[in-house]
């Protein structure tokens, strides 16, 4: 039943089973299967047709309305985080995250703090947050604004975004496309007004649209065009600082989102805070700025 409920979120948040069914790495077909599966259990019919699209019907929405709380409870139950114990926390990254500064800034965090563990995964942002809702995961390390009023969000840090030279050169080259992240994602929803408020001129370029941050830089290097990415991944990477520079004005909000049960144990106050030092300093460290 499960499976079915989350098969269920993928296809309101998306609206098409293949969309969910890239979301949820699964196929077409396993979508359909859970679904059809899911209403001979509860007996009405969950989805219908809109256009090219599926729109859950109106018991469906209320089905899931009920249903999103107690998920989250029923996951708690096998991987629950309990106080005055050893604690192992489960931790989804944003995928941009993931790939850079991430894994590392963890690792330090965890140095020193006795009874504490973590596993980490990795997801883009929006399926990163409905996986924390439902129970997957303990803790989501996000780049999507805080939306979700069911969750506890704590800001971590502002991560600034840089534009790369195209060839990685280290003098800028007038008129070159800009490659960055698709405009359909969570982290240019978030700059693009911050880009367009101090530096309109980018957006007066022609945009290449990616899928991740780690595809710009590829094509980057290979002299595409000039990119916009986050600072981490630029470092983490070892560009040439002479190949890029801060876009003033412009960064993305990194925040730790999860329920409220957890949020009040004191080992996840203490990671969290770790965790909030360790993001300081290494981008402290790096001199971002400069």
């Amino acid at each position: 039943m499960l499976e079915g409920i989350d098969a269920l979120i993928a296809l309101e948040k998306f609206g098409t089973v293949s969309e969910a069914a890239i979301r949820l790495r699964l196929t077409q077909s396993a979508i359909s299967k859970r679904i059809q599966a899911l209403q001979r259990i509860i007996g009405f019919q969950l989805v219908e047709p809109d256009g090219r699209r599926i729109r859950l019907t109106a018991p469906a929405i209320e089905f899931l309305e009920r249903a999103r709380p107690l998920v989250a409870d029923l996951r708690g139950l096998t991987g629950s985080v309990q106080e005055g114990a050893a604690s192992d926390f489960s931790i989804a990254l944003a995928d941009s995250i993931a790939s850079s500064w991430g894994p590392g800034v963890i690792k330090r965090a965890l140095h020193g703090l006795r009874g504490v563990s973590v596993r980490l995964h990795a997801h883009r942002s929006v399926l990163l947050i409905e996986s924390v809702r439902l129970g997957r995961y303990h803790i989501g390390l996000s780049t999507d604004l805080p939306a979700a009023k069911d969750l506890i969000h704590y800001p971590v840090i502002d991560e600034p975004l840089v534009l790369v030279n195209s060839g990685l050169g280290t003098k800028a080259v007038r008129n070159q496309p800009l490659i960055s992240i698709e405009p359909s994602s969570a982290t240019w929803s978030a700059i693009e007004p911050q880009i367009r408020a101090h530096h309109p001129q980018l957006l007066a370029r022609s945009l290449v649209p990616v899928e991740t941050f780690s595809a710009t830089v590829q094509m980057v290097k290979a002299g595409f065009g000039d990119g916009l990415v986050p600072l981490g991944l630029a470092l983490e990477m070892d560009l040439d600082r002479r190949c890029y520079r801060e876009i003033r004005g412009v960064s993305r909000h990194i925040s730790l989102v999860t329920r409220k049960t957890v949020s009040q144990l004191a080992n996840f106050r203490l990671l969290r805070e770790r965790l909030v030092q360790e993001s300081a300093a290494y981008f402290s460290s790096a001199g971002a700025g400069t």
